[in-house]
């Protein structure tokens, strides 16, 4: 099946995502199994040996107060989850469902919102990106989604369903 180079590349980032996802996932809950306030003093220890200056230490804070138990199960959690939506919208587009754009639209269209106000409130090169990337994806898919049921008006007979 022929497609659009920037469907290919949705495609690809979004199976890419899933698989990613899932091995974050595995990698925190091998965490938890192991102790999850132990691994993150460990992780920030580390930190603290190998780099310098103020952005590790408040990295190596921010480590060992988010790295409870509850925390890394919820985290998890979050990515199974997000990776089995990822999954799903990545085979729906490649195997050209009807409702693959629409459902990568509207899941990617939901967090435009909380990305802006991120992106206003802390601006910084990969926030704004994000953003952007994001709203092309959105907006390329509406139009996709527009064109195809333009030319799926042209094809059906005048006074037929």
């Amino acid at each position: 099946m022929k497609r659009a180079i920037g469907l290919e590349a949705i495609i690809v980032y979004k199976l890419f995502k899933a698989a990613a996802e899932v091995v974050v996932g595995v990698l925190l809950v091998v965490l938890v199994v192991r102790g999850a306030e132990a691994g993150a003093a460990t992780l920030a220890q580390i930190l603290l040996d190998h780099l310098s200056g103020a952005w590790a230490l408040q990295a190596a804070t921010v480590i060992v107060l988010t790295g409870t138990s509850g925390h890394v199960k919820l985290a998890a959690a979050a990515a199974f989850a997000d990776s089995a939506l990822s999954a799903v919208e990545g085979f729906a587009l490649r195997a050209g469902r009807w409702w693959g754009p629409w459902l990568v639209a509207i899941a990617t269209g939901a967090l435009l919102p909380w990305e802006l106000v991120a992106a206003v409130r802390r601006p910084g090169p990969g926030r704004i990106a994000l953003l952007l990337v994001n709203l092309a994806v959105v907006a390329y898919l509406l139009r996709t989604v527009a064109r195809e049921h333009r030319a799926r008006a042209v094809d059906r007979p005048a006074g037929g369903p």
